[in-house]
């Protein structure tokens, strides 16, 4: 009898594993904290893995960037400093109903010049034709 009970509890982890990959949500939070494990390592090729062709971003200085390969610069730039450090903390995901769009909320704390920095975030994401979550507009707010 403790066999099947244990075969029934394996099953059942096994499709409520299923279950969970396939939730667009649970994608959506995946991407938005592997773009931040992808800054906090400064990997800006993994970064941009996760930046949309025809992104536009805002730092807390309220100035746009627009387009991957302008982000990239802006990136690069950054990078050089050594004391430069960004990560953030998800809080909110949604994914709208159709599953192409969604967004993350949350917020950011690092270093940039020697001082620290911090504040709140929101993305919005596009999936690609190839499945992924990809930014399409980021946008910080400093504290």
């Amino acid at each position: 009898m403790s066999k099947v009970v244990a075969v029934m509890l394996l099953l059942a982890m096994i499709a409520g594993g299923a279950v969970a990959a396939g939730d667009p949500v649970t994608a959506l939070k995946a991407a938005d904290q592997g773009w931040s494990k992808a800054s906090q390592a400064k990997n800006l090729e993994e970064f941009m893995s996760f930046v949309g062709d025809d992104i536009y971003m805002s730092g807390p200085d309220g100035k746009w960037t627009h387009g991957k390969a302008a982000v990239h610069d802006a990136w690069a730039s950054m990078l050089k400093d050594p004391g430069f450090k960004l990560g953030w903390t998800l809080e909110t995901a949604e994914v709208s109903k159709d599953g192409r769009m969604g967004y993350t909320r949350g917020s950011y704390t690092g270093t940039m010049g020697g001082k620290p920095i911090g504040g709140s975030y929101t993305t919005v994401w596009k999936k690609g034709t190839d499945g992924r979550w990809r930014v399409a507009v980021d946008i910080a707010a400093g504290m």
